[in-house]
């Protein structure tokens, strides 16, 4: 009898400001693991509700929050501050807790500035990919 395997979840979370520059998006890639997957700008306006989502996965029964910046186009300074405080939160709950940057120019250039230590390049992509299971020998016939 095998294991049974996890069901990825993903969830899309409603706008984060009026302006729609920011799209949340929840995945579960395995048990009590979050990945919060940030699409457009994390700024003034967006990174309150940005806050909002990590926070709730941290006082969840996860133990793993990733937050995806791969496919964020702009991050303030006002983001970069969240993740950090979201970083020492984490750390109070005995979350582990990390940021994939991804390789947008103008996150890399914010990082390269004030780094997180939290900062994991590639965690996000190492959590998404996909797990296929062995497929499954049938008896003959």
């Amino acid at each position: 009898m095998s294991a049974p395997h996890h069901i990825a979840r993903s969830t899309t979370l409603p706008l984060a400001d009026p302006l729609g520059t920011l799209v949340l998006r929840v995945h579960h890639p395995g048990p009590r693991t979050a990945l919060v997957e940030a699409i457009g700008e994390v700024d003034l306006a967006s990174s309150a509700r940005l806050a909002e989502v990590v926070e709730s996965r941290l006082r969840s029964t996860v133990q793993l929050v990733v937050v995806d910046l791969r496919r964020t186009t702009f991050l303030a300074v006002s983001g970069l501050r969240t993740l950090r405080l979201l970083q020492l939160r984490a750390a109070a709950l005995g979350v582990r807790f990390a940021v994939d940057p991804g390789e947008s120019p103008i996150v890399c250039r914010l990082f390269s500035l004030a780094p997180l230590d939290c900062a994991r390049p590639g965690a996000a992509a190492s959590l998404t990919a996909a797990r296929v299971p062995p497929p499954r020998s049938m008896p003959p016939g």
